[in-house]
């Protein structure tokens, strides 16, 4: 993942209205009919027809939130509420300069209010008036210096431009008010990079790699010693009571779900790995252990879905280390370099093996909907039992499934790079390094592409190719910085990104040999992190066409097993 590029992608509003969070709230429990009959009975009520009108944009039904803030205002014509109301259902039709005049007149009537400030920026940087929208971002930091939207947005503009100086410093005070965030703090490192600053760069990767979801201090000593002595349920029960006193801690609901499953209560030791990962979603292992408790369960799309999160943790912590490793080299530390650069690599399996598995999963999670589709297409006498040993080794059907795809659709930067992962787990190195290459000769800003070729050229034992790599890795193109900053801005505008999206695909009508538009716009989405990478290679899987006929084999194998 590239972290400069998703400092781009960083604050970016998908809607007007989620600036307003704390006035466009729609916490009624009265149906929508009831609050048509409040604005019948009490139609001289403006707070009626506001709460009406919040409504109707939750349920997508902007003309009809527009008619009910009118009125509102017609009986209250300062109301903010109302205003704001305004502005949000012209954005969601996706009327941006009326959506923008909405809120330039509810500023009128609060001057001193964040969050109004900030969405007149925001407003301002989508109508490319840059300058106006950094002295309202400034502005807005001056009575709310917490506010994270406002420095996100004024770190993009100013990596934008080349100000990695003042990109460093709100990132800085991003660190400052939130230190347990992770991904702020590789993003910090990654900018001290670009600054030149590999010393700081170096105490920031350090820092990001001690937050560790387990490092929590307080222990139940009674519960690990009946642990120890296979004394399970009533381990079980001082955890429970732990657990009741200190609900916010995840280790307890691990160490529950490990001993859950050892005493055979499987519905429980779901419950609880899931509440890890809700108390902590970058929790790795209980992903991992969640993953894992689906599979013996035979539910194979929640399998993958778990393994498929675990990839992207453990993807951001080989990035961390990668980066420490440059900065260390970069700070003329060629011993610790080499040390960080191990343990990068001995981090780096765990991704390929899930990533792996997921894919297996796919193939498994397919065969309840297709080997019945299959089975009924065939002769009863023509249909034989494929060879058990078809169904142990997915990996092989994954990989022809993949270069089947990757002939259909050579343009796909994605698709190659998933080929080199799944080569890679079967220790096919030099053709995984070609499909690495494949990918970035595509996306040369591909950053997982660079991470997993420099590691695949480390292990061929080419380590200035390996170096070269990382980085790459870590200095994204400026001129890719500018594009992905443009995408951003046309991707939260509703009616610019579908335009845009309607004129890429009539060029691509006209131009049949031209790159396949959705997946690389979808692949560039994701680099600025405004698409769920986990979800998004989960869909990406599961679209991977056509079926080989040994898919077909295995599936029918499956089918009869099951």
């Amino acid at each position: 993942m590239s972290y400069l590029l998703e400092i781009v992608g960083r604050g970016l509003l998908a809607e007007l209205a989620a600036a307003f969070r704390g006035v466009l709230t729609d916490n009624d429990d009265i149906p929508t009919d009831g609050l048509v009959r409040l604005t019948t009975e009490f139609p001289k009520n403006p707070a009626h027809h506001i709460r009406l009108g919040l409504r109707a944009i939750n349920e997508s039904r902007p003309s009809d939130a527009m008619e009910s803030f009118k009125r509102a205002l017609r009986l209250h014509p300062e109301s903010v509420p109302a205003t704001l109301g305004m502005a949000a259902a012209y954005d969601r039709c996706g009327l941006s300069r009326e959506a923008t005049s909405f809120v330039e007149q509810a500023l009128l009537l609060q001057p001193e209010d964040p969050a109004i400030i900030f969405a007149l920026g925001f407003c301002r940087e989508k109508q490319g008036i840059i300058d106006e929208a950094e002295d309202h971002y400034k502005l807005a930091l001056e009575y709310a210096p917490h506010l994270r939207n406002g420095h996100e947005r004024l770190a993009a503009i100013y990596l934008r431009t080349g100000r990695m100086h003042d990109a460093v410093y709100h990132y800085e005070q991003l660190c400052w008010y939130e230190p347990g965030d992770i991904n702020l703090s590789l993003a910090l490192a990654n900018l001290y990079m670009r600054a030149g600053q590999p010393d700081l760069a170096i105490k920031r990767y350090q820092y990001a790699l001690t937050i560790d979801p387990d490092n929590w201090d307080v222990t139940a000593d009674l519960a690990s010693a009946l642990e120890e002595s296979g004394e399970y349920h009533e381990a079980i029960a001082q955890l429970e009571q732990f657990a009741a006193e200190e609900p916010e801690f995840a280790d307890t609901y691990l160490r529950l779900g490990d001993l859950y499953v050892r005493t055979g209560n499987i519905t429980k030791a779901l419950a609880a790995f899931e509440r890890a990962v809700s108390i902590n979603p970058e929790y790795l292992d209980a992903h991992v252990k969640l993953g894992t408790l689906h599979l013996r369960e035979c539910r194979y799309l929640e399998a993958a879905q778990s393994f498929n999160t675990a990839v992207e943790l453990n993807d951001r912590l080989l990035t961390a280390y990668v980066g420490l490793g440059i900065a260390q080299l970069e700070a003329d530390q060629p011993d610790e370099a080499a040390a960080t650069m191990d343990m990068a690599a001995g981090i780096e399996p765990n991704s390929t093996v899930l990533f792996s598995e997921m894919a297996r999963l796919q193939l498994k999670s397919t065969a309840g909907k297709q080997v019945k589709r299959y089975l009924e297409q065939q002769p009863a006498d023509e249909v034989a039992q494929p060879p058990a040993t078809k169904v142990g080794d997915m990996i092989d059907e994954q990989i022809e499934r993949h270069q089947q795809a990757v002939q259909k659709h050579p343009h796909y930067a994605d698709l190659h790079y998933r080929l080199g992962v799944l080569l890679r787990h079967k220790d096919r190195l030099g053709e995984a390094i070609a499909a690495f290459k494949n990918s970035l000769s595509i996306n040369p800003n591909y950053v997982k592409a660079l991470l997993k070729l420099g590691l695949a050229y480390r292990d061929n034992k080419e380590p200035q190719l390996a170096i070269e790599c990382f980085q790459k890795a870590l200095a994204v193109d400026p001129h890719a910085v500018k594009i992905h900053y443009e995408l951003g801005l046309i991707f939260a505008d509703r009616e610019q990104f579908a335009l845009a999206i309607e004129q890429f695909e009539h060029a691509l009508k006209q131009e049949p040999h031209n790159v396949d538009f959705r997946a690389n716009l979808a692949l560039a989405l994701q680099d600025m992190g405004l698409i769920d990478r986990a979800s998004a290679a989960w869909q990406a899987l599961s679209e991977v066409a056509p079926e080989t006929e040994r898919g077909r084999d295995i599936l029918c194998a499956i089918g009869r097993r099951e």
